[in-house]
């Protein structure tokens, strides 16, 4: 009988090795699969939904830009996380539907939240409103569960199904994994503060229009330029850009990570949106910070069980470059012989284990089993 996670990884792309190491994971007892494919694995729904729909047991997770094992992040392969008991699994399709109420989909789908200790969370990354329907989950699930997941789908941004369900690979939808076992998290992300903060003058959903009254594109153009010497013009935006996101300033303090990724008219849009009348501050990145936050996030999980699980977003491997390695080895210096595996995403999902649920940007979310928590 298993009493904690089982994790097997493979850099094969071909749809028959995930096969195979699911059905190793439910020959050693696993009662639910969560399932991690790489982009570049070009999984098609014909590849895999037969076989989903055929699984004996719960499945979900998705597919991502990039996957973590062990010390390593991998462009292509599976993971696979035998689950040591069954768990529920719930979907709001048709998140970019104009008709589409996330609250009353949710309060529709739900089984009575009694007994669930932590939900996992895995979103079509490129799907519109993912702010509104994560409020939606919040709003049924509160401040009582630990929450951990993130954004799927590609680098190349094009829309594709990219969640695994007992239906086959879904897209524009929210994926909900209602877990009987308590997780506890380490969420940071070593960005530091540089000018501002700026007040969100115009904007919508992911766009920022102006900072201040002006547009928003020139406020950042000029001080991302006076720091780095480099001009985040538009032929060459994300380039310079990577190392500059936001900071959404929150009542209590902390600053959630937006990360900027294309110009906009006099504009910028970013990953996640940015409330009109928010207070915003231009942060900047330093290699050595960002290695140091990964290690914090692995402190926080002291008294954990099981292997260490972790999305990551992928612009940090983006940024830091050769350098990713160096925050794996910091995570892995933290927690010794466990294993750890995980995904790069398109955005992390995390209430940072006692604060409102968040979709961030650039940042690394660790969960593990509390120690408390029975399988």
């Amino acid at each position: 009988m298993l009493t904690e996670p089982l994790v097997a990884f493979t850099p094969d792309p071909a749809p028959a090795a995930v096969q195979r190491l699911a059905a190793e994971a439910l020959a050693q007892g696993a009662r639910g699969l969560i399932v991690w494919a790489a982009d570049a694995n070009g999984l098609a729904p014909a590849d895999v939904d037969a076989w989903l729909a055929g699984l004996p047991v719960p499945v979900a997770g998705g597919v991502f830009p990039q996957l973590i094992h062990g010390g390593e992040n991998h462009e292509r392969g599976y993971v696979v996380v035998g689950w040591p008991s069954a768990f529920e699994v719930v979907h709001v399709d048709g998140l970019s539907g104009d008709d589409t109420d996330a609250a009353a989909a949710l309060a529709q789908a739900l089984p009575a939240p009694d007994g669930v200790a932590a939900v996992m969370v895995w979103v079509d990354g490129l799907a519109p409103r993912i702010a509104a329907a994560l409020d939606a989950v919040y709003d049924q699930f509160g401040s009582d569960v630990t929450y951990f997941g993130g954004g799927a789908g590609s680098l190349s941004f094009q829309p594709h199904p990219c969640l695994f369900s007992r239906e086959g690979l879904r897209a524009d939808a929210l994926q909900l994994v209602l877990l009987r076992e308590r997780l506890a998290l380490g969420v940071d992300h070593g960005w530091q503060p540089l000018a501002g903060p700026f007040v969100v003058t115009g904007g919508h959903g992911p766009v920022i229009e102006s900072l201040d009254h002006r547009p928003a594109y020139e406020v950042y153009r000029a001080a991302v330029r006076g720091d780095a010497g480099r001009d985040p013009a538009p032929e060459g935006f994300f380039d310079v850009a990577k190392g500059y996101p936001f900071g959404l300033d929150k009542p209590d303090g902390r600053l959630v990570v937006r990360d900027p990724i294309t110009i906009e008219g006099g504009g910028l849009r970013c990953v996640g949106d940015v409330p009109p009348y928010s207070l915003v501050h231009l942060l900047r990145g330093d290699p050595q910070a960002l290695v140091q936050a990964a290690a914090r996030g692995a402190q926080a999980l002291a008294g954990t069980r099981g292997p260490v699980l972790v999305a990551d977003c992928i612009s940090r491997v983006l940024y830091l470059e050769q350098r990713f390695g160096e925050e794996l080895a910091a995570i892995r210096a933290v927690i010794g012989a466990r294993a750890l595996a995980g995904v790069l995403t398109l955005g992390e999902v995390a209430n940072g284990g006692d604060t409102c649920l968040e979709f961030y940007n650039k940042t690394i979310v660790l969960a593990a089993l509390a120690a408390d928590a029975d399988a």
